[in-house]
């Protein structure tokens, strides 16, 4: 009897239950989401730091255009460059006479600079010791007169962005954490109301996958509409941070962040099925007495 006492109240007690959870999971989602989002952010401006970066090679002053051309072909190849210049000398003294606000063309009576391509490093590149050993095989090259780069731009951006980028990953790892723990809780609650329930069935000589089942397919459809909702919230974040402050934003980005999204579904869908299975399975093992 006691079981049918209970069941007219579950009915009840279920729906604010399971919209509460989607809500609650949809919220830790989203925040989540918007984390990645701030990630994704803080790793573009890092990435642009590093690649701003320049290496000099400026040519020999007898440098033919067959050596200039072989020297552009070769730098094109290296798969560490993101971007070529040529910068004429002249273009370079007009600069320099713009700086220092003389002419010194006149003064000297020649241009003593040199023709030159500067380049930029990709970001994944753009550590100390790499460009040591770019700027060697640079100097080998026919008709380059010197290379050179600031050392301390190089090693300087390298040191100030480790301890960011550590502490990034060092984030994340709590975050994840933390949302699963409050997703897994969320869920355990939900299930508690189930509690008489489960056991019922149970008593009824239902097997165990029978039981869980149901609720699997409910916490998988909870996963995907609080991870859809999370998204819907973000994107529309995301698109106002974009507009507001108009924010360069390429193909590749795109693909990030499509990939963010997916991994909130698979993440939303996960820790439901997980926390659900984990909660049933408690209380189908738990000791009658223990559920009040």
């Amino acid at each position: 009897h006691m079981s049918e006492d209970l069941e007219p109240k579950i009915p009840k007690k279920r729906k604010p239950n399971f919209i509460y959870a989607i809500i609650s999971i949809a919220m830790i989602l989203f925040i989540i989401g918007l984390f990645s989002f701030g990630v994704f952010t803080v790793q573009k401006e890092i990435n642009k730091i590093k690649e701003g970066i320049e290496i000099d090679l400026n040519l020999k002053a007898d440098v033919s255009e067959e050596q200039k051309t072989a020297i552009a072909a070769y730098l094109k190849k290296q798969k560490y460059v993101s971007k070529i210049t040529f910068k004429s000398k002249d273009v370079a003294a007009e600069q320099f006479e713009r700086e220092l606000g003389q002419n010194f063309r006149e003064i000297l009576g020649e241009n003593p600079l040199y023709d030159a391509y500067i380049i930029n490093l990709k970001a994944d590149y753009s550590n100390p010791d790499f460009v040591k050993d770019v700027k060697s095989a640079l100097v080998g090259l026919s008709g380059v007169q010197e290379v050179f780069y600031s050392d301390m731009a190089v090693s300087t951006t390298g040191a100030t962005l480790k301890p960011i980028t550590v502490g990034i990953v060092i984030l994340s790892i709590i975050m994840l954490i933390v949302a699963f723990l409050i997703i897994d809780n969320t869920i355990r609650l939900m299930m508690y109301s189930q509690r008489f329930t489960i056991r019922s069935m149970q008593l009824i000589g239902a097997n165990e996958w029978f039981i869980i089942k149901p609720y699997i397919i409910k916490s998988i459809v909870s996963g995907v509409i609080s991870a859809v909702i999370a998204i819907l919230i973000l994107a529309g974040i995301i698109y106002l941070t974009i507009y507001k402050f108009s924010i360069e934003f390429t193909g590749q980005d795109f693909v990030t962040l499509s990939l963010i999204a997916v991994s909130l579904i698979i993440f939303g869908i996960l820790i439901s099925i997980t926390s659900t299975y984990l909660a049933v399975n408690k209380y189908l093992k738990i000791k009658l007495d223990e559920l009040y």
